[in-house]
């Protein structure tokens, strides 16, 4: 997930913090009706009926936050982001990696009693290649090394020749290659199988108001403008949740969110975004809950002109930042201040890792080494940022001062339209830049491969390695060996590090409010989740 430019993750997650009937009350008004869960999905006025389209979702982590609710694929992320069986019981890879094969659950239905086959998960991953929804790109995102996905796109075949059917419960994908993330990029929401007899019966687009699933809930009422209300589905696999209703109202302001949570209209708020202004005050509340988030906020040097395709200044740059007072002093305490691109609670990530300190001398002395002792004859540098986003504009005011303090340079300040931003991001036009990175699926991989390897999409500022480039591709193939593959991922994010590819500013946290009424609700390195919803209740 990306705030500013990328893809966005699921809503699960690592370093569970059980959060079910701890503190006191903090509501000023009663608790609401038992059995009912009232939910905010902060950021948003309405979900159109593409954001609960898994193949064609826009809206990230608002539109996932309803789905994963309603879908189910083969497989999913646990409460610890270890992959586990969803649709599929079992499966076993074999071919060198590069086929897998599922065994569908037997008795698996849809939410409205309609038996799930491995023929509707074929027929899910050729509506998510087709070209209808080429524009989302979400398959081609997270499922393009499925064997014949791209000719399904581009209009040459109607099925993936990749995905057969070789039974009623058993289902066979071949990628072309070995990819160690597979299982991981099957858990997201565009893998889902959907319901073919209700898209035919109500269109396309249509069928999503009254979308079933897999999962443990079913769309029960979309009141546009207002709130999405959830029923139990009573052929969920893991058991009809205890929940009687699921509840959860579009909020467009966090501010909003919040105040609904304190007068007794919400039992849970922060689910995508908590407000930064209610941060001081929320934590001093009983039912306040916080985690770390798989997110890492950094600055991509355009290493493509100078002065920072030269590494001495890359590293001054980055030596002259004083992170903790950045994160404590002048934003609230919201973030965690970053030495390393791995964020705590990814797999992989290097508790021991120095990374990127703050060090003024050193600092001084590398600008020296760069050919610029005492900032004397340094060139004129902008850092660009969207204006629509108080937390890079705040952050890149303090910047600008650490910058002219510790190593005498003036940068200039370059406020943009979000979408100018992202379009001069993608461009590569720019020399300084705020780049938001959340996880998609949780593996060093979605960081350092699909951010840094030369050449690809989202290495926006041209960094390029033949050692971290070579560490990184060989982890990518080792299917079934994560041990291994995280130590590689380790060494080249060393590499990155020592070379400045990103100037890394702070990790993320989820914070949340829930009412001690609701029980069995976690967060983790994905935000809010359950380990298992058919045992959430309320009240």
């Amino acid at each position: 997930m990306t705030t500013t430019l990328g893809r966005l993750t699921s809503v699960l997650v690592l370093l569970a913090v059980a959060l079910g009937g701890c503190g006191g009350s903090t509501q000023s008004k009663a608790s609401g009706p038992a059995g009912i869960l009232r939910l905010s999905d902060e950021g948003i006025p309405d979900l159109t009926p593409a954001d609960l389209d898994p193949p064609a979702e826009t809206l990230g982590a608002n539109s996932i936050a309803v789905m994963s609710l309603i879908d189910g694929g083969l497989v999913r992320l646990d409460a610890n982001l270890h992959i586990a069986p969803d649709g599929a019981s079992s499966w076993s890879v074999g071919n060198g990696g590069r086929t897998y094969t599922f065994h569908i659950r037997p008795h698996l239905r849809f939410a409205d009693g309609t038996p799930v086959t491995a023929a509707d998960f074929a027929y899910s991953l050729d509506r998510a290649f087709s070209p209808r929804y080429a524009g989302a790109a979400n398959a081609q995102a997270f499922l393009s090394h499925i064997v014949g996905g791209a000719a399904v796109t581009a209009g040459k075949a109607k099925s993936v020749s990749g995905v057969r059917v070789l039974g009623r419960d058993t289902l066979q994908i071949t990628t072309d290659k070995p990819v160690a993330v597979f299982l991981d990029e099957l858990a997201n929401p565009v893998a889902a199988v959907v319901p073919r007899h209700l898209i035919q019966r109500y269109g396309p687009e249509a069928w999503t108001e009254h979308a079933v699933g897999t999962g443990p809930f079913y769309v029960k009422d979309l009141q546009h403008g207002k709130e999405i209300d959830l029923a139990p589905n009573p052929y969920y696999w893991r058991g009809k949740p205890a929940l009687k209703e699921v509840r959860i109202l579009f909020v467009q302001n966090p501010d909003t969110a919040y105040n609904l949570y304190r007068t007794g209209s919400l039992d849970v708020m922060g689910m995508v975004q908590f407000p930064s202004d209610k941060l001081a005050e929320g934590r001093k509340l009983s039912a306040f809950h916080s985690a770390p988030y798989l997110f890492t906020e950094y600055l991509p040097p355009n290493e493509r002109k100078p002065p920072f395709n030269n590494v001495h200044v890359r590293r001054a740059f980055s030596l002259a930042i004083d992170r903790t007072a950045l994160v404590n002093r002048f934003l609230g305490g919201q973030y965690v201040p970053a030495n390393g691109i791995l964020p705590p609670g990814m797999p992989g990530y290097n508790s021991h890792l120095r990374g990127e300190q703050f060090n003024p001398t050193q600092a001084q002395a590398e600008l020296a080494r760069a050919g610029y002792p005492g900032g004397k004859g340094f060139p004129s540098v902008s850092l660009s940022f969207s204006g629509g986003d108080p937390g890079q504009r705040a952050s890149a005011q303090v910047l600008q001062r650490f910058w002219s303090k510790y190593l005498h340079v003036s940068v200039g300040l370059n406020q943009m339209e979000q979408g100018a931003y992202n379009n001069a991001l993608n461009a590569e036009n720019f020399q300084l830049a705020f780049i938001s990175w959340g996880m998609d699926y949780p593996d060093p991989q979605d960081f350092l491969s699909l951010q840094l390897q030369t050449g690809v999409g989202n290495n926006n500022a041209g960094f390029s390695n033949a050692r971290f480039d070579a560490l990184t591709k060989q982890a990518d193939t080792m299917v079934g060996q994560n041990a291994a593959r995280y130590k590689l991922y380790r060494q080249a994010e060393q590499i990155a590090l020592d070379q400045a590819a990103w100037i890394v500013l702070y990790w993320g946290r989820t914070d949340v409010l829930i009412n001690p009424r609701v029980h069995g609700l976690i967060l983790n390195g994905g935000g809010l989740t359950a380990p298992n919803w058919a045992s959430v209740t309320a009240g």
